[in-house]
């Protein structure tokens, strides 16, 4: 009974000292004394159309702080708004600025806090774009265009490229009213050319740079094939030779045979209207149409194409099985099909 009495009374007292103990995150009332209020942003630097979170900690309760901001190139603060903190004594405002900002938190001081007061800047860089085709060939000239928001009419640009192990300025260029500008760059050279625009820091902004672009430039080939176009077959008649481009890149050539003198390959441009798997027959594999009554497809006689000339068909141009799977499964319906002579 004794014990049960003891404990009972040990109980008491813990439950009462945890009564005393402050809130976490709240400050203990110490009367005439200056709180500690920090002012922090979520990102000091950010571009142009980007936010920050503004977190003012007062570490008061129930507290009114007025949150104001002076931007770059103003003279006087402007007010945001008057905020109550949270039970942590905090706050938290979620800001834009489109120039470089300077936020302030002010706490006005109460019957038992001083007034205090904290400032963040949070430094916005212009937001620079380039764009560049990402292939060209070999003596093409890339048109390369520059946008910068905000607007800055009249600014200049230095577009820059790559070279060896640093950026080096290629060409600067004055933004228009619409805050564009355009440059032409002649591809002398097959590999890839990085490029990037920069722009200097001003009394609004910090320094700011676009995103890498790489120009691929390409080998031109023969056959004028845009280097837009994902894939175009081409069938070089003279050569009797099949050619699989993307982008301007020969992927696959195949050996082929074509018509007979007296029933010719068709010459022209034409697109895949229908595929078949496993026609069997002289059709062999696969068989891909283009031009009624003529089309790509296998064949029953391999040993065809290792001969030369190769001209037995009906009009139609035959491969290997293997090769005629590969471009079945490459050249969908809609495919262009350009026989060259």
């Amino acid at each position: 009974m004794r014990r049960s009495w003891f404990s009972v009374c040990a109980l008491v007292i813990v439950l009462a000292s945890a009564v005393l103990v402050p809130a976490a995150g709240a400050a203990e009332p110490s009367p005439g004394a200056t709180p500690t209020l920090v002012l922090t942003a979520s990102h000091a630097t950010l571009e142009c159309s980007g936010a920050a979170v503004l977190a003012a900690r007062l570490g008061v309760a129930g507290a009114t702080v007025r949150l104001s901001r002076k931007a770059a190139g103003e003279s006087d603060s402007r007010l945001i708004g008057t905020f109550v903190t949270d039970a942590f004594g905090a706050i938290a405002y979620r800001a834009a600025p489109r120039v470089t900002t300077t936020y302030r938190a002010d706490f006005l001081g109460n019957a038992e806090w001083l007034p205090a007061s904290a400032e963040v800047t949070v430094t916005v860089r212009p937001r620079v774009r380039l764009f560049a085709p990402e292939r060209v060939y070999r003596g093409e000239r890339a048109r390369l265009k520059v946008q910068v928001a905000p607007a800055h009419p009249g600014a200049s640009v230095s577009i820059e490229m790559w070279r060896g192990d640093a950026w080096t300025p290629w060409r600067v260029v004055t933004l228009g009213g619409d805050s564009r500008a355009v440059s032409l760059w002649s591809a002398d050279r097959v590999g890839r050319q990085p490029f990037r625009v920069a722009m200097a820091a001003d009394d609004e902004h910090a320094a700011g740079a676009s995103g890498v672009r790489r120009v691929r430039v390409q080998k031109p080939n023969p056959y004028g094939v845009p280097i837009g176009a994902k894939r175009i077959v081409v069938v070089d008649l003279s050569q009797y030779q099949m050619y699989f481009f993307s982008y301007g890149r020969e992927l696959r050539s195949f050996p082929c045979v074509l018509g007979r003198p007296s029933l010719p390959t068709p010459r022209g441009h034409f697109r895949i209207y229908a595929k078949g798997m496993n026609p069997g027959g002289p059709y062999g594999a696969r068989i891909m149409s283009y031009h009624p009554p003529c089309a790509i497809h296998g064949t029953n006689e391999p040993g065809l194409l290792k001969r030369f000339p190769r001209n037995f068909s009906h009009g139609c141009t035959r491969l290997a099985n293997a090769n005629a799977i590969w471009l079945y499964d490459h050249a969908p319906i809609g495919t262009p099909v350009w026989n060259v002579p």
